[in-house]
């Protein structure tokens, strides 16, 4: 053997150890890959059994390649095993990422009982002024501190008292059912300081009322901690044979924004959507004594809290939970490429991640949205007449919207774009091979099926009625906004669920049916609007109203009334908060805010707008009334326009009773300068015994045209100077006149003013092209 053979040889020995390395390194990918994909063998028996064979031929013939070439040692098959092993490594790499991905999210997705959440906790105190006596978690000795009475409450009662004790401050605990009536308690004075969720503000500043007060809030700590939550796992049901029911839950903030009550039938494909306003207030099962608040605060406790607080207003078994936030609906959302919405009305909303920001622009009609415009959309209350309710409606389209693109999806990227972004922002108690079995069964009904997949199931939508109510809060001095759900309502909506759920229930038919091909079935309302139910609204105490824009005399009107001392502060031009435009005595401030129970106040001072000694930079020929508060004419003058006058513009111009110049325009008007005679000094005629100076035009038209030369001065005349003709003319010529229909002329050293028109006619032509 030749030493180049030698050296060839030693070559392809060298890279056999190479091939050999890698292939084993694509065993492992592929073996990887069908490690991942077995647990969900359950969407094909046989499709699973197939992929596992390709794989275990290509690794055969692969590792039969590098076997044969490793005792061949010929270029040309070593040639075909790089080429084998390329491809069969590039295909490992691409099944084990594309699974492990998939899995990661899935395992994210899915609760399986008990999860771990990073909670962060803040020291909260209050002060009405700004003035914080407690700013540091050492001000705290001594002091009262509110926390939860649940003892198994993370955030609310186990870390604060733990944080407290770690740094050895010795406080009074003082216990409340709620983070809302602790922060009622807080705005109280009933203690110093109160134990929230760090993003406390956000979460209760969309409460009518609050805003003011959390204003007036700060922390003083905050910290995070670790901790373990705890969800009721799912049913175990065979959910492609057993009906079964789903709380979705859409939360911001911690708090659930969207609460949707669903039932699914497996056999009908029938979905029932029951929309439970965010206000509705209700018994909270995990209250002390389940006392009453807004069943959105339920979620602030924890999730487990708000499902058995559904279960119990509607007597129902809750078998699974589906839970988003915003972020989540909007990731999900343009990872499908958007969906199909139908909008009544355009408008511009809410950005998901900048409240009260309204940048997100959604076009009426039906449309492909956008995550950011179908979240808009789903949030959406002001715009519409009945408000809550119809967004309850829209949160309904946008999940139906959801579903309709996700059951299209064929695009695998896409897929594995929605699944990162609810990887992250998705949670639900359904197993794996729940999800698996139910998309199964619903591809076999669809393609068993001549309708479009989008109507295979058919889902119908209701809501839990009620009516706007109020309750005062002592606290706080506020009456709040609440919903009180009507019981009926509760009832019809609960009845539809379990006929939908129940495969034994009694279907009603219809009452009357018509076999005409013309008839058209009608779904009877699963809800009423109203109930014949007492309506209920706490009596609230008479309260301080907000005199903003009222006058002085009104408020001590009504300061008298109530024996209340009404003490004024004026306000003077140049003075921070003067307006200039408002009437005298304008209430602009008061230093007892609206909604304080009037028996619990004896004084209030108010500022009011004063004009007295004010000044104003006037145009000409007028000057400053305080009292009017506005620019007025001098004597001889008038304003044409009083906004234009007192905003700088046209000013004052002479009054015609005592400046007798007139400015001729082509139609000139003459206005004497004294009181006219009884007898007119020019009397119209057919024909004329007068010659004006200023002759008419030589065919005369029906407005006749004047250029007069000089500005008349007029002075009547004693005596008529023409008498007049018993009967007119049929065509007479225009006369000199002053071509408004005045008969008076003047003459002034021999010069006519105008042309004068013969007869009534002439006199109202004239005017009406004036």
């Amino acid at each position: 053997m030749t030493k180049q053979n030698k050296m060839s040889k030693r070559k392809l020995s060298n890279m056999n150890f190479v091939l050999a390395a890698i292939a084993i390194l694509t065993d492992i990918l592929m073996v990887l890959g069908i490690l991942n994909i077995t647990r969900y063998s359950n969407f094909s028996k046989s499709i699973f059994v197939l992929i596992n064979v390709v794989i275990l031929v290509i690794l055969l013939v692969l590792n039969g390649l590098i076997a044969y070439n490793a005792y061949a040692m010929k270029k040309s098959v070593l040639y075909v095993t790089i080429g084998v092993l390329v491809i069969a490594f590039l295909s490992g790499g691409a099944l084990t990422y594309v699974t492990t991905r998939v899995n990661k999210n899935i395992d994210k997705i899915i609760n399986t009982g008990t999860t771990s959440e990073k909670v962060e906790v803040s020291f909260v105190v209050y002060s009405e002024n700004g003035n914080f006596a407690i700013n540091d978690i050492n001000d705290l000795e001594g002091k009262t501190f509110g926390i939860l009475s649940n003892t198994e409450e993370q955030v609310g009662y186990i870390l604060p008292k733990k944080e407290l004790e770690a740094k050895k401050i010795n406080v009074t605990y003082h216990e409340y059912d709620d983070y809302n009536s602790m922060l009622m308690g807080l705005f109280g004075g009933e203690i110093d300081a109160a134990a929230l969720p760090s993003n406390y503000v956000a979460m209760f500043e969309v409460n009518d009322g609050y805003s003011e007060y959390l204003e007036n809030t700060k922390s003083i700590l905050t910290f995070d901690k670790n901790i373990t939550v705890t969800t009721e796992s799912g049913s175990d049901k065979d959910i492609t044979t057993e009906p079964f029911t789903v709380l979705i839950i859409g939360t911001d903030e911690q708090r659930s924004d969207a609460l949707m009550l669903a039932s699914f039938n497996p056999i009908s494909m029938q979905v029932t959507l029951t929309s439970i306003a965010r206000d509705s207030y209700v018994p909270i099962a995990c209250y002390a004594g389940k006392s009453e608040d807004k069943i959105t605060h339920a979620r602030v406790r924890s999730r487990q809290c708000t499902i058995d607080t559904v279960e119990d207003l509607m007597d129902v078994d809750i078998d699974f939970y589906f839970e988003s936030n915003f972020t989540g609906i909007v990731k999900m959302v343009d990872a499908l490429g958007g969906i199909i919405i139908t909008n009544p009305y355009e408008f511009v909303g809410q950005k998901s991640d900048a409240r009260g920001k309204m940048t997100v622009w959604v076009p009426a009609g039906t449309n492909r949205l956008n995550g950011e415009q179908a979240l808009a959309y789903a949030r959406e209350r002001h715009l519409y007449a009945n408000g809550d309710f119809q967004r309850q409606a829209n949160q309904q389209q946008v999940i139906e919207a959801i579903l309709t693109e996700a059951l299209k999806l064929t695009d695998v990227n896409k897929a594995l774009n929605v699944l990162d972004a609810a990887g992250e922002n998705v949670s639900t108690n359904f197993s794996v091979d729940q999800l698996i079995s139910l998309f199964n069964y619903s591809i076999k009904k669809m393609n068993r099926s001549y309708v479009k997949n989008a109507n295979v199931i058919n889902m119908v939508g209701s809501r839990v009625t009620g009516y706007g109510s109020s309750k005062w809060n002592e606290s706080m001095q506020l009456n709040l906004y609440i919903y009180r759900v009507y019981q009926g309502s509760i009832t019809d909506n609960r009845n539809a669920i379990l006929r939908n759920i129940n495969l034994d229930s009694k279907i009603d038919a219809p009452k009357a049916i018509s076999f005409s091909a013309n008839w058209v079935f009608t779904a009877p309302t699963l809800s009423n609007e109203t109930y014949s139910e007492p309506i209920i609204h706490d009596e609230a105490p008479d309260t301080v109203i907000n005199f903003s824009g009222k006058l002085l005399s009104d408020v001590q009107a009504w300061a008298s009334t109530r024996g209340i001392t009404v003490n004024v502060t004026k306000i003077h031009q140049g003075e921070e908060g003067y307006v200039d435009s408002y009437p005298e005595n304008t209430v602009v401030a008061q230093s007892v805010r609206a909604g304080i129970k009037t028996e619990n106040v004896t004084e209030i001072t108010v500022s009011v707008i004063t004009h007295e000694g004010a000044t104003k930079n006037c145009p000409a020929n007028s000057s400053y009334d305080s009292g009017k508060n506005a620019c007025v004419c001098e004597s001889g003058y008038y304003a044409k326009n009083d906004s234009d006058l007192n905003t700088g513009g046209a000013g004052c111009i002479a009054n015609p009773t005592t400046t007798p110049t007139i400015t001729p325009t082509t139609t000139p008007t003459t206005v004497p300068t004294t009181k006219p005679t009884a007898e007119p000094t020019v009397v119209p005629t057919v024909e004329p015994t007068i010659v004006p100076t200023i002759e008419p035009t030589a065919e005369p038209t029906t407005q006749p045209t004047i250029e007069p030369t000089v500005e008349p001065t007029i002075e009547p005349t004693d005596e008529p100077t023409t008498e007049p003709s018993e009967e007119p003319t049929d065509n007479p010529e225009p006369p000199a006149g002053n071509g408004d229909g005045n008969p008076d002329a003047e003459q002034e050293n021999g010069t006519s003013t105008g042309f004068i028109f013969p007869n009534r006619f002439f006199n109202l032509f004239s005017k009406l092209f004036r």
